[in-house]
């Protein structure tokens, strides 16, 4: 008798990185999490702050986006249980000209992540106002202008949860043959990837692997 196949197919998004460090900010939630996951607290919260200038000259954009990065950094740098992760600079060449009321080119932008420890008697709320009041003081050369995004959870280094979950995905491809009644071999790719970070509630994230399982049905009879 021909093989019968049942894959199980995970397929979520990756989180984001804060760029040299091993902060991984969590992604949204997605609904189709694996059953072969770990539920956690996180252990940070995070603030994307945007800078911005829109000069017209480049060189002044430049000058302005690094003299605020550096009075973000100043201002966060007294306070040990805050720190300051680099993300994605974006800096034009290009001349700024006015457009419909707005700049339509030579706009510059560098992002931060402001990032605090989530210790046990702490809350994502006193965390999150401390890193506005740190941050929103900042002073700022005229043509640059700071925002800050929504409160997102980090956590440290979710690799050591491999092992983990290495062993609970181990356990539900075998409880899954068993209630599918198979005899035949499980295939399971994409145990390489990375571990996904995933934001469940206002102080918890999800650890999980984007897997994907075959489960054989049956197989050949053999004498």
């Amino acid at each position: 008798m021909r093989a019968v196949l049942v894959a199980l197919a995970l397929l979520l998004p990756q989180p984001v990185e804060a760029a040299g460090a091993s902060v991984v900010i969590a992604a949204g939630y997605s609904p189709n999490l694996p059953s072969a996951r770990i539920q956690t607290r996180a252990d940070y919260v995070a603030v994307p702050i945007n800078v911005q200038s829109d000069a017209k000259d480049p060189l002044k954009r430049f000058d302005q986006i690094e003299s605020a990065l550096r009075e973000i950094s100043g201002r966060v740098k007294p306070h040990a249980d805050l720190s300051v992760r680099f993300g994605v600079v974006s800096l034009s060449t290009q001349e700024a000209s006015k457009a419909f009321g707005s700049y339509a080119s030579g706009n510059s932008s560098a992002q931060v992540y402001v990032i605090g420890a989530l210790k046990p008697d702490a809350t994502v709320f006193s965390v999150g106002r401390r890193i506005h009041q740190v941050v929103a003081a900042t002073p700022l050369t005229d043509g640059a202008r700071i925002s800050l995004g929504n409160t997102v959870l980090g956590i440290d280094d979710p690799e050591k949860f491999r092992p983990q979950l290495l062993g609970l995905i181990s356990k539900s491809t075998t409880e899954a043959r068993k209630l599918l009644g198979a005899n035949g071999a499980a295939e399971i790719d994409g145990l390489e990837n990375s571990v996904g970070v995933t934001q469940v509630n206002e102080n918890e994230v999800v650890l999980f692997i984007n897997y994907r399982a075959k489960i054989q049905l049956g197989g050949t009879t053999r004498p």
